[in-house]
């Protein structure tokens, strides 16, 4: 019988593991947030519409893989993929672009024009759900103790003097230099 070593697992790969796959989540998002300016910026509107069109059928196969399939080598797997995309979109960009692929873009832009009060909607209700549950937490502090009262109480209005001051210095501001010649 051939010897077999026992295998440990130990906590501290796990939490490797863990972190790497936040460092690879961390990456895909700076990347996006690096490509699509750098796309908009030197080459244009089109070119910016496809990569960002591209972005997303790569990210809905990916999700729909993850899904399904579940691997934790998945994120590892996406970190090439979006520089190779930006590479196809400016090799394309760089001759004579295919009515096609403008035509594309174009449907996409509009597609997401026309989404674009549905993201509000979804950021509204988020905000109102983060509102509500620093509302829960601020309620526990007040059970807490007078300390805790006072804190919240200055920090309440401090927000409340911030936002007046931006709704009418700042917006004044804003009005003003867009009326005024």
């Amino acid at each position: 019988m051939p010897f077999l070593a026992p295998q440990r697992t130990c906590p501290l790969q796990f939490q490797s593991a863990l972190s790497d796959f936040r460092v690879q989540r961390l990456s895909n998002f700076l990347q996006v947030l690096l490509f699509l300016p750098l796309t908009l910026s030197t080459l244009s509107k089109p070119a910016f519409l496809l990569l960002s069109l591209l972005i997303f059928l790569q990210s809905l196969i990916h999700g729909t893989l993850q899904v399904l399939w579940g691997s934790p080598l998945l994120p590892a797997m996406q970190l090439p993929i979006q520089p190779f995309l930006l590479l196809v979109c400016f090799n394309l960009f760089s001759q004579s672009v295919n009515p096609l692929l403008l035509s594309l873009a174009s449907w996409w832009g509009t597609i997401l024009t026309l989404s674009s009060p549905l993201f509000i909607i979804l950021e509204s209700v988020s905000s109102l759900l983060v509102a509500q549950k620093l509302g829960q937490v601020g309620r526990e502090f007040v059970g807490e103790g007078e300390a805790y009262q006072f804190v919240l109480l200055i920090a309440s209005a401090v927000a409340y003097v911030v936002s007046a001051w931006w709704i009418v210095v700042v917006s004044a501001r804003y009005l003003r230099d867009i009326c005024l010649p």
